[in-house]
């Protein structure tokens, strides 16, 4: 009897012994589970702007409150800090496992050359983020090898972009001139306002890139929807030229703006988001930049938003834009876990509640919005809705022109001011994009 107790006891412990051991692997699992969920998740945005980091700031609120445990460790870079830094990072191993990352060669491009970047495929199957955004959206996030377009999917973006014409009411309606219909009437438009001593429009030269923008988008207005495929051969890779007579045009078309007193005066000195500012304060009639300003320019209520007019004779006119900086996953999400958690966090951030957020802050959000969804619209953001709806309809959403080389973006950045300062000619603007973009065909052959 003492034996077997003696015997039940000894097993007992032996029991308790391997349940201690099986509970404290099963802690330890879980503690190394919980430290993958757990790990504070690095992420890299470029929401800079004031309104833009108060909605990035409370969706990442949100996606903590939803998923115990985690911590977003955010960092917010500016558009050209991002160009300079992620690459580095992400290589060295001190980058973000979640980012915003800039379409076309010279970011994404690169990054996917150098496995920098993980295809999101899975997700947009699981997630199904093809119902939310057109796959002409998506393609603009597909690399395979060098080709742009096609191939595995690197990234889906949250908010959706028009480089269009921002306008003041009540300085056009002082200076009695009506809203343009037509890009003859613009330029009609332009001119009285400077008799009137108005400054037409408001520009900033010495950062970012409001020329650029200006240049693309008056070239593209140009084209109808119908004749687009050489420009997307151009950004996808395919070949052709930029020295083309529309291309020469608008740049000669801007140089004579910068010339002959059309811009806001000290241009040069002046940065694109403080000439953004000198705008809302109420200096300038018009300003063409993007959508990604609304959040701003709803401060001011006279200002206004269109879409570039078009010529006589072109009926569907392409307008630059399409999306902002994809959301993608590094190559620093090494674990299967890690990678889910980040599929997870880039699904939240292109969710319909995402899209309401950005909609109720006055910016307008690439996925559609839900049928169910009444977030009050500013007056900019309405007209932003309709013109993103107009132009999928009719395939009119165009292309920022640096995506088409991974150096030409700088190209362009570098030739501007000599271009507005009348140093070179518009055709030696043009042919230097050429040469840069034939270097890279080249490269890639």
């Amino acid at each position: 009897m003492n034996r077997s107790l003696k015997s039940i006891n000894i097993l007992s412990t032996r029991q308790l012994k391997a349940a201690v051991a099986l509970a404290g692997a099963a802690l330890v699992s879980f503690s190394l589970s919980a430290a993958a969920r757990a790990d504070d998740l690095a992420v890299w945005d470029d929401q800079t702007y004031e309104g833009q980091s108060a909605v990035i700031e409370q969706l990442n609120k949100e996606f903590e409150a939803a998923h115990s445990g985690v911590t977003i460790k955010r960092t917010a870079r500016t558009f050209d800090d991002m160009k300079l830094t992620l690459k580095l990072a992400v290589s060295a191993g001190d980058g973000p496992v979640i980012t915003k990352v800039n379409q076309g060669a010279g970011d994404m491009g690169a990054m996917v050359k150098e496995g920098l970047l993980l295809p999101v495929d899975e997700y947009i199957k699981k997630f199904a983020w093809d119902k939310r955004q057109s796959d002409s959206v998506l393609a603009r996030d597909r690399w395979e090898g060098a080709k742009f377009g096609v191939g595995k999917t690197y990234g889906i973006s949250g908010l959706g972009e028009i480089v269009g014409l921002y306008y003041n009411k009540k300085i056009l309606d002082d200076a009695g001139v009506a809203l343009p219909k037509t890009f003859e009437e613009l330029l009609a438009d332009l001119d009285k306002l400077k008799e009137k001593g108005v400054a037409p429009f408001m520009m900033g030269s010495a950062k970012q890139h409001l020329a650029l923008h200006m240049i693309g988008a008056i070239d593209q207005a140009h084209i109808d929807a119908g004749n687009r495929a050489e420009l997307d051969d151009l950004i996808y890779g395919r070949g052709g030229s930029w020295n083309t007579k529309g291309n020469i045009e608008s740049a000669k078309l801007v140089q004579q703006w910068a010339k002959g007193g059309y811009f806001f005066p000290g241009f040069e000195g002046i940065s694109g988001d403080d000439a953004v500012q000198l705008f809302i304060s109420g200096q300038g009639a018009f300003l063409i930049s993007g959508t990604w300003y609304f959040g701003d320019m709803q401060h001011n209520p006279d200002i206004g938003f269109m879409a570039i007019p078009a010529p006589k004779g072109i009926s569907k006119p392409l307008s630059v834009g399409g999306v902002d900086l994809a959301w993608a996953i590094t190559s620093l999400a090494k674990s299967k876990a890690t990678q889910d958690l980040a599929g997870e966090y880039v699904d939240y951030m292109v969710s319909e509640k995402a899209a309401e957020t950005w909609a109720a802050a006055g910016y307008l959000p690439a996925t559609s919005l839900a049928a169910d969804a009444k977030p009050k619209l500013t007056p900019l953001l309405s007209s932003g809705i309709e013109m993103w709806k107009t132009l999928n309809a009719n395939d009119a959403l165009g292309h920022y022109p640096d995506w088409s080389s991974p150096t030409m973006l700088k190209t362009i950045d570098d030739n501007t001011p000599l271009l507005l300062s009348g140093k070179i000619t518009p055709e030696a603007f043009v042919d230097a994009m050429d040469k840069d973009y034939q270097a890279y065909l080249k490269g890639q052959k």
